[in-house]
């Protein structure tokens, strides 16, 4: 991790803090046929994409609660806001499209949700759409696409690799895990039944990944696949649409 991106996740990071535990009461301009479970679209830039998904997680909470909305808290000895990021996004990379649900113990008006979302957020954090959510599960996701703009001097490099590997049954690449208390890890996945499509058009690289099962291809592993730089290049990568089955 380079100096500037570790300072920058430090700086974020200590300007974080958890918000209270404090239940809060209805807020204004709410009508009782609204729902209470809600799924949010939002859209993550600039120095946030850097936070990790706990992180962000957190600066969520923080948003939701300076924004007085009705939330819905878990029960037990250590009550949280009621919230989750199905799709945790790669540290570095922004989106444009990232999914959270969120639950409410008052209704509200979907304007007056994302207008006191967005009046709290820092930037780089912008809410653009909510609709209700009367499931009570949690979506699953299904695919998340990504593009890269790819520079010139390197267009022929990866349109030479991409052919190679569109030629070839299995596209492996070896996956490093470290946990904590544990030594780290190797193993070989195949990289071609995780990935539905990937093209390069006019300089835009754009990829699309799918589970097999709980398992999902990196995108700093489909760089390695196409010998660029999974981690100057994954700075440059923008996720561009999560889908979920809602």
């Amino acid at each position: 991790m380079c100096s500037s991106e570790r300072s920058c996740r430090r700086r974020l990071r200590n300007n974080l803090k958890l918000a209270g535990t404090q239940k809060l009461g209805n807020c204004e301009g709410t009508t009782q046929n609204s729902p209470q479970r809600w799924a949010i679209r939002l859209a993550v830039s600039g120095d946030l994409r850097f936070i990790s998904h706990l992180d962000m997680m957190r600066l969520i909470r923080l948003v939701a609660a300076r924004a007085q909305l009705p939330l819905r808290y878990s029960q037990g000895f250590n009550p949280h806001p009621i919230l989750s990021l199905p799709c945790a996004r790669p540290v570095g990379i922004a989106s444009q499209d990232e999914l959270l649900m969120l639950s409410l113990d008052g209704p509200i008006e979907p304007e007056l949700l994302l207008a006191r979302l967005n009046s709290h957020a820092p930037r780089g954090l912008r809410f653009f759409q909510a609709f209700g959510h009367k499931a009570s599960r949690t979506p699953k996701t299904r695919q998340c696409r990504y593009e890269l703009n790819v520079c010139p001097e390197r267009l022929g490099q990866v349109g030479r690799r991409l052919g190679e590997l569109h030629a070839r049954d299995r596209w492996p690449v070896e996956r490093h895990t470290t946990s904590r208390g544990r030594s780290p890890t190797t193993r070989q996945i195949d990289l071609k039944p995780l990935i539905s499509n990937i093209t390069l058009q006019d300089g835009l690289l754009r990829v699309t990944l799918v589970p097999k099962g709980d398992l999902w291809a990196r995108p700093g592993e489909v760089l390695r696949l196409l010998d660029l730089d999974a981690r100057v290049d994954l700075a440059e990568m923008v996720r561009t649409a999560v889908e979920c089955e809602i």
